[in-house]
């Protein structure tokens, strides 16, 4: 069987121009196949501007993407800025906690007279200077790690602040438990007669109780508090003279009698080794000296066991 060849499509178009004022008519012929070329090239340009116009809506997209991520990143950045300038004022404020400590540290060193103190449960080993071994990796920290850091350095200064203030108050304690406690001579002198059973200076052949000890020198040699505290009495008492009574709490109490003159007035504080009276000869007496007395809960000791 014989097989068809398609006829070429011969169809034409005209297109008629009619003028006015009675001129010629034009008339144009327009083939088919021109027509059908042109649809084409149409289609053709569409589908390129429409590609064209795709592209520009999916790069107007990713650009406008772009945007909102740089200005994101914009305002992390400005976030770690103000992260850096927060870590920067803890940093401040740490050394100022430090500062605190060192003058901590100054105020124990003159409590405990320059004695060096060391926890060695949260100090550092001693560093020797003869040798300045070093290593380890150099790593730059993030910002969460500088944060840690400082949480856990305020955390330690906190504490090891709060045992400087608990050490410091207990030795500040003990210091004044001390300076409370008779410990010096009044004075300087012989002793004539110590604490205890003597024979007695009057003579007679018989002993005594001595509730204290005699310490003799000439008329006006001072006379100084053997603790800090508070004068109690200073007045002619019997036969210990012109006595000087010093209370220095925790029941122990002073005595200084047969003064030539007291030099402090009831009420006053005294501070260890401060100028309360004078040597003198005055109440029962055979000769220029001190009677120093120490009492503890109100029964007389020996006072050789202070000093």
């Amino acid at each position: 069987m014989k097989q068809s060849t398609p006829k070429p499509d011969r169809r034409e178009y005209t297109l008629m121009i009619v003028p006015h004022h009675g001129k010629s008519v034009f008339s144009i012929r327009i083939p088919m196949k021109f027509v059908k070329y042109t649809a084409v090239t149409l289609g053709i340009c569409l589908t390129i501007l429409s590609g064209t116009m795709l592209n520009y809506r999916y790069q107007t997209n990713i650009a406008a993407q772009e945007k909102y991520e740089l200005n994101q990143l914009r305002v992390v950045n400005s976030k770690q800025n103000a992260e850096l300038q927060e870590l920067s004022k803890a940093t401040a404020d740490l050394q100022q906690d430090m500062n605190r400590l060192n003058q901590l540290d100054n105020d124990l060193r003159r409590i405990v007279s320059s004695e060096e103190i060391v926890d060695t449960s949260r100090s550092a080993p001693p560093r020797l200077t003869n040798y300045n071994g070093q290593g380890g990796p150099g790593i730059q920290p993030n910002a969460a790690d500088l944060k840690n850091l400082v949480k856990e350095l305020k955390a330690a200064a906190n504490e090891r602040e709060n045992s400087l203030i608990n050490l410091k108050s207990s030795l500040t304690e003990k210091k004044e438990r001390l300076a409370s406690t008779p410990s010096i001579w009044p004075t300087n002198g012989e002793v004539t007669s110590r604490f205890g059973w003597r024979s007695s200076p009057w003579g007679s052949g018989s002993g005594d109780w001595h509730p204290g000890i005699d310490i003799a020198n000439d008329i006006g040699t001072p006379i100084t508090a053997a603790a800090d505290g508070t004068v109690v009495n200073s007045s002619w008492y019997g036969g210990y003279g012109n006595m000087v009574e010093i209370d220095h709490g925790n029941g122990i109490v002073t005595i200084y009698g047969h003064n030539s003159q007291n030099l402090v007035t009831p009420g006053q504080q005294v501070k260890k080794g401060q100028l309360i009276a004078r040597m003198g000869s005055t109440g029962y007496s055979t000769g220029p000296h001190l009677h120093y007395e120490i009492r503890v809960n109100g029964t007389a000791v020996n006072p050789s066991s202070f000093l």
